[in-house]
C-alpha cells in the first residue's frame, strides 16, 4: 500500500473514527464528533477524499425514514497509518524499537507489563509469518 497523506482536516477525522471504533453514517459523524462543527456538506466533501485515497471504506447501509445512508469505517489502524507516516519521513525502523524500549522503561509499572505483553505477543506474531 502507498503512504497516504492527509489534510490537517481530513487527519482529524481519521483520529475520530479510529478512536470511535465503530462504523458510522455521515450524520452520525456530525452528532457524535462535538469537537468539530463541520458542515453536512463538507463532511461529505471529506468523506468522498478519504475514500479516494484508500483511508476509509463502505461498510454498510442504514436504513433512515426515506432514504439509505453509507455507513464508513477506516481502512487502515491508526498504528499502520503512523508508521507509515514516520518512515516515509525517513525515521529508521530500528529506532521504533528503541522508542518502544524507552516507553517501556518510562511507564508506571501496570502499564510497563502491559506493554511488555503486547511487545512479546507482536514479536512473536512477526516471527510467525
Amino acid at each position: 500500500m502507498s503512504r497516504i497523506v492527509f489534510t490537517t482536516r481530513e487527519e482529524e477525522l481519521m483520529n475520530f473514527l479510529w478512536d470511535y471504533g465503530e462504523p458510522l453514517t455521515a450524520n452520525d459523524m456530525i452528532l457524535n464528533c462535538k469537537d468539530h462543527s463541520w458542515s453536512d456538506n463538507y463532511i461529505r466533501v471529506m468523506l468522498r477524499a478519504l475514500e479516494k485515497k484508500g483511508a476509509i471504506e463502505l461498510c454498510g447501509l442504514e436504513a433512515t425514514r426515506t432514504q439509505y445512508a453509507r455507513k464508513f469505517k477506516p481502512s487502515i489502524p491508526k498504528e499502520e497509518f503512523y508508521l507509515q507516516y514516520v518512515v516515509g519521513a525517513g525515521v529508521d525502523v530500528c529506532a521504533f524499537a528503541k522508542a518502544a524500549v524507552t516507553l517501556a522503561a518510562k511507564s508506571k509499572e501496570g502499564k510497563k507489563d502491559e506493554l511488555l505483553q503486547k511487545l512479546e505477543q507482536v514479536i512473536k506474531d512477526e516471527a510467525k509469518q
